[in-house]
């Protein structure tokens, strides 16, 4: 089972639908029994607790996205972790390819992956590994370890190098 994390404005602003919408896959996901717990993070007025008081997920506002991701990793209840950037919503067959991931290889300790989005411009459709990384599947006894500066550093010192074929959806809009 994965606790997921949902982080929430710090790169750029997220309109709460945004964050509402990226949190309504994880229900399904939830009823698989894939999902064991989600955590909102984000900025302290960015007022989180609302949505998370009506989605029943926990929330977490910090001045800092350092501070924010640590508390919602602190706070998870699973050993694997799935860190999302909101604003964005998994494409068909993602959790199934998560629930292989989770199956085959045990813990993400050793099957950290990077979760990027749909290739949207002609470069990245050209090239796909050119599409942003918007999240990361790690175990939380590793990300726990590491010293975070941001979601970004983050992603880099859990060095999951392999990315899930199943892609994510931006729902805020990317330029062509």
């Amino acid at each position: 089972m994965l606790s997921v994390i949902v982080l929430c404005g710090f790169a750029e602003p997220v309109r709460p639908d945004a964050v509402v919408r990226t949190l309504v896959p994880l229900v399904a996901a939830s009823v698989r029994g894939l999902v064991r717990d989600v955590i909102l993070a984000g900025p302290q007025d960015a007022e989180l607790g609302v949505i998370a008081e009506h989605a029943g997920c926990a929330a977490f506002e910090s001045a800092t996205e350092a501070a924010a991701l640590r508390d919602a990793i602190a706070a998870a209840r699973s050993a694997d972790l799935m860190i999302l950037i909101a604003g964005h919503v998994p494409q068909a067959g993602f959790f199934e390819e998560i629930e292989d991931l989770l199956n085959m290889r045990g813990s993400a300790d050793q099957s950290g992956r990077v979760l990027k989005t749909a290739p949207v411009t002609f470069y990245e459709r050209i090239c796909p590994a050119l599409a942003p990384v918007v999240g990361i599947i790690a175990s939380q006894s590793r990300c726990a370890k590491i010293k975070i500066e941001s979601f970004q550093q983050l992603r880099r010192a859990v060095d999951a190098r392999k990315s899930l074929r199943a892609r994510l959806q931006s729902i805020m809009g990317r330029p062509n």
